[in-house]
């Protein structure tokens, strides 16, 4: 009986554990068609409304499928490399990019950072102030002007996934929420 509630103690403290850092709740989204139906389910975007190609390159890495749309002021991202270490390299770039600005108070808000060697998410909701930049997919967005900022950017083996807003609305940022409740990842 002692050793039971020894053991479930350990899988209650573990659970927990995952439950804070806020990688415990997302998968590895290896079929663009999650991906693709979640734009459909949760913001009304269909596939034809989205730039897409296989078997590409970014940045000199392989890449076997991107999807990149954006709706107003809100941006999403879907990258599957061909190699996780090419997916973790990308999401390192940002992550540094955010830990300066945390560093330099050039972000000021909530956020929650998680890295391990294979999966990760910055999650972000607040201001990011002017000459601040963060490296997203699509540009490095250099922002000229304070701006608001909400979402999160997400990698887990070698799939490498951003959805944000920059300035956007409350129906903006419900937007990105409703998104990541689709694709049951960590939000804001």
């Amino acid at each position: 009986m002692k050793r039971l509630k020894t053991v479930t103690a350990a899988v209650l403290a573990c659970a927990t554990m995952l439950a804070f850092t806020g990688c415990g709740g997302f998968k590895v989204i290896s079929d663009e068609d999650i991906f693709y139906d979640a734009l459909d389910n949760a913001v009304s975007i269909d596939k034809d409304e989205t730039t897409y190609e296989k078997n590409t390159k970014v940045n000199g890495d392989k890449v076997e499928y991107l999807i990149y749309t954006k709706d107003g002021d809100n941006i999403y991202t879907y990258i599957r490399f061909k190699k996780a270490d090419d997916a973790m390299d990308k999401f390192d770039e940002f992550y540094e990019d955010f830990e300066e600005a945390k560093n330099d108070n050039a972000f000021e808000g909530s956020s929650t950072m998680t890295e391990t060697k294979t999966r990760g998410s910055v999650i972000f909701s607040g201001e990011a102030e002017a000459d601040t930049a963060l490296s997203f997919f699509h540009m490095n967005q250099y922002f000229f002007e304070n701006s608001e900022i909400f979402g999160g950017v997400y990698v887990n083996d070698n799939v490498y996934i951003e959805a944000y807003s920059v300035n956007g609305s409350k129906r903006d940022r419900e937007k990105i929420t409703r998104f990541l409740n689709e694709l049951g990842f960590p939000k804001p």
